[in-house]
């Protein structure tokens, strides 16, 4: 399986085979059209989710129009991301609360899921065995699926 990583990826967890990707940092050649992983550190979900977040709208309504699924990965956990434990965390102005409600909203208007783990190296081997998973889901080229 080869990993192809958006070109505007500013910290890839991969830094071979860039491509420009409809949506999304991460996916395989297989999987371009159907599947896609967005990965986040908390401050930058912070920002994707608060300031950000008409530009995050318009990726996930992009995602919608290509029908691809696309899921976030999040660098850290959802308490820290809730209790602000991030760079500068306690200087943003969205309350523990809101961000809860945040993150609910998202996952409920927009069918988004958020996969959170503990650190930078655990969401890389997550990233890895999620597209995996979803390679093994889809038929080999050349061969029908069937019926």
């Amino acid at each position: 399986m080869t990993i192809l990583t958006d070109t505007r990826e500013q910290r890839p967890l991969w830094t071979d085979n860039r491509a420009t990707l409809i949506v999304g940092d991460y996916t395989t050649e297989k999987l371009r059209k159907h599947f896609c992983i967005e990965r986040k550190s908390l401050s930058d979900l912070y920002g994707t989710l608060t300031a950000g977040n008409q530009r995050f709208k318009a990726e996930l309504f992009r995602a919608a129009w290509h029908r691809i699924t696309l899921e976030v990965y999040v660098e850290g956990t959802k308490a820290d991301f809730i209790a602000k434990k991030f760079p500068k965390g306690e200087e943003r102005k969205f309350t523990s609360q809101g961000l809860e409600r945040l993150i609910k909203t998202f996952e409920r208007k927009y069918f988004l899921r958020f996969h959170w783990h503990s650190n930078r190296q655990t969401c890389k081997k997550a990233v890895w065995n999620r597209l995996r998973l979803e390679e093994s889901k889809r038929p080999k080229r050349g061969r029908k699926a069937a019926l």
